[in-house]
């Protein structure tokens, strides 16, 4: 009876062993699939991931190839693409009911922006998540909390964008030409999301989202009004047709983003 007792340990201990290898050698498909799963349904747009690597040992990985889609409506084919994102997940809140991410870190990530009448495509994608977020609220509040205890939260320690280009897309193109392309987004560094208030991924991601939109509209301002300086002092030296040329562009620039 022992030996069947000490066979029986040892297969359970193999069991075991194998199902962390193969959860460790997954980890990174895993990913990929939760992000194509549950991105669309969130953001209301194309979520694609190309790969992830990922050590469930470390915690550290390279996710590659991240697209995020533009909603209906817009013409650019996308809104953010990224080759390379870093990542550093702290292993032992793996199991518990906060992931708490160190970092993440991304590099040189392409972004599109196009302006549709009084919103923009950031605008609309966390609009999109802010609607998704309110109805998991509402589905938690009927379901109650025994439910609601279960649901994951997230910690991001640090958000991390580096080397970000803007290009400009729609009604903008018109007005910037070939400045509209390869603009210099300001890096990007935010702090403990999701430290002081328990919050959800779309929660964070929503947040993300909304931080960079600031700092896209922020930067497009001022190449604008460069642009309506250079144009200006072009115009000056040129005569009174090109002065009302520039004063129609600085115009124009004026009334896409609302400023006097």
């Amino acid at each position: 009876m022992k030996k069947y007792i000490l066979i029986g340990a040892g297969a359970l201990v193999v069991a075991i062993v194998t199902m962390v290898v193969l959860v460790i050698l997954n980890l990174g498909d895993l990913v990929k699939t939760a992000v194509e799963k549950f991105g669309p349904p969130i953001t209301k747009t194309e979520v694609r991931l190309g790969a992830a690597d990922i050590s469930i040992l470390s915690g550290s990985g390279t996710l590659s190839d991240f697209y995020l889609g533009n909603p209906q409506g817009f013409t650019m084919p996308s809104a953010v693409e990224c080759g390379t994102i870093r990542v550093k997940v702290v292993t032992d809140s793996l199991t518990t009911d906060r992931i708490i991410i160190e970092e993440i870190y991304v590099d040189s990530p392409v972004i599109s922006y196009e302006k549709r009448g009084n919103t923009d495509n950031f605008k609309t994608i966390v609009n999109n998540i802010q609607k998704t977020v309110a109805g998991e609220k509402k589905q938690e509040a009927k379901a109650g909390e025994t439910e609601t205890g279960a649901e994951k939260k997230i910690q991001i320690n640090n958000f991390i964008v580096r080397n970000g280009r803007i290009n400009l897309g729609g009604s903008l193109v018109d007005v910037f030409g070939d400045k509209g392309v390869g603009i210099a987004l300001p890096d990007i560094h935010m702090k403990d999301i999701g430290k002081e208030k328990e919050i959800t991924p779309a929660e964070a991601f929503a947040q993300i989202l909304g931080e960079m939109t600031g700092d896209v509209t922020g930067t497009v301002t001022e190449v604008g009004k460069q642009l309506t300086e250079a144009l200006g002092k072009a115009a000056k030296g040129a005569g009174k047709a090109v002065e009302g040329a520039g004063e129609s562009v600085g115009g124009a620039i004026k009334g896409l983003f609302g400023s006097e």
